[in-house]
């Protein structure tokens, strides 16, 4: 009884470290997970903050053209007063043309009759005084008369260029305020794109965050699960052994792995900043470019435990290499394995398909890439040889 006893403490006391390391990975994970939302989170703050920027500005030219309309409805209001004035001034000048030779003309003979002919010597008589009174006044009320219309043409005249010049300064001045309502309307419409635009990316952020959250919390909870089913199964051969169940291990060298596409990389394991989105993007594996319907290669011996769609990463095939060492392949367009699958090094599990991603999507022909030890991403390019196939 005591020998039994101290074989089970000392089993106890062997798992223990274990449990702690794999409580430590799952706590990095759980960790590394936070601080990618987090980061996206404030990506999402920013482009809420861009948001309200452009909406104020786009507030501040709505205003702005309300007032240029104004002074726009004013400058043509002046406009058409002027014309009015011009117009009418324009046929008051016409008025006095036309009045002045006959005005002018009668003045001219009276004077001509009255003071310049010599008198009819054989005429009896002559003017009154009162009749010289009369007619002397009535030639000079008649001179006055035409000095008077040749003065108001002359101003009509003056009042005409007048009324040019400042139609012609009005005229100027509402083809600047035409060339303002333009700049203005060009500058709303690209604020308004650029709204629009920046609640896109927004939106964009937020599902991915969404999508982000939940690809990784179920990806994190199968593999889990696998990693459970295997220790649990490693308890039970050890099981009355000294034997001690061991952690998850990678159990083979360091960029000695085959890579599953020939291809270059187009997307990198961890923190990636992605100009187009203005935004950081977090991923747990690599993107390979592929030919299209490329086969897609084992990179170890291994068995199939998952074959099928997998929210953004399309379809997927993990497999199970033993030890906690777990690959996991994406963007498939066709799987060619079922679970229970087993594959050599190099076997083939399917065709490439497209990256679809949302917002974080190449569109190209690509395969998606993990490693896994346990339900810690570590970098495929530290495991995968340095150059592709």
């Amino acid at each position: 009884m005591a020998k039994i006893l101290a074989i089970l403490c000392m089993l106890l006391l062997g798992a223990a470290p274990l449990y702690c390391d794999e409580a430590s990975d799952r706590k990095r994970e759980i960790e590394r997970l936070k601080k990618e939302a987090a980061q996206k989170e404030n990506e999402l703050k920013k482009y809420r903050e861009e948001e309200k920027k452009i909406s104020k500005e786009m507030s501040a030219l709505e205003s702005q053209k309300m007032r240029t309309q104004q002074m726009k409805n004013k400058v043509e209001s002046d406009i058409s007063y002027v014309e009015q004035n011009l117009l009418s001034t324009e046929e008051k000048r016409i008025a006095l043309e036309r009045s002045m030779p006959m005005w002018q003309g009668v003045v001219g003979a009276e004077l001509e009759d009255y003071y310049f002919t010599p008198p009819c010597p054989l005429c009896a008589g002559g003017y009154s005084l009162e009749q010289e009174i009369f007619i002397n006044r009535m030639i000079t009320h008649k001179a006055a008369f035409s000095a008077e219309l040749h003065k108001a043409n002359l101003e009509a005249k003056e009042r005409i260029q007048t009324f040019e010049e400042r139609n012609r300064k009005l005229l100027a001045q509402s083809s600047r305020i035409r060339e303002e309502q333009q700049v203005i309307s060009r500058s709303f419409n690209k604020k308004k794109k650029d709204l629009d635009i920046t609640k896109r990316k927004a939106d964009a952020i937020r599902k991915e965050i969404n999508e982000l959250n939940k690809s990784a919390a179920e990806l994190n909870n199968l593999l889990a699960s696998f990693e459970r089913k295997r220790k649990a199964a490693a308890k039970k051969t050890v099981s009355g052994t000294n034997k001690q169940v061991s952690g998850p291990q990678i159990p083979v060298s360091a960029y000695s792995l085959p890579w599953p596409v020939k291809g270059k990389v187009l997307s990198k394991f961890g923190k990636e900043y992605r100009a187009d989105l203005n935004t950081w993007i977090f991923r747990d594996g690599i993107k390979i470019a592929a030919r299209r319907d490329e086969s897609v290669r084992a990179v170890a011996d291994g068995s199939v435990i998952y074959a099928g769609p997998f929210r953004s990463y399309g379809n997927v095939v993990i497999m199970d290499h033993g030890k906690g060492f777990f690959t996991i392949y994406g963007f498939l367009h066709e799987i060619k394995v079922t679970v229970g699958t087993k594959l050599s090094e190099s076997g083939v599990l399917g065709t490439a398909g497209q990256d679809t991603q949302a917002s974080s999507g190449t569109g190209q022909y690509a395969v998606y890439f993990e490693i896994r030890q346990g339900t810690t991403a570590v970098d495929p390019q530290n495991w995968l040889t340095k150059e592709a196939l």
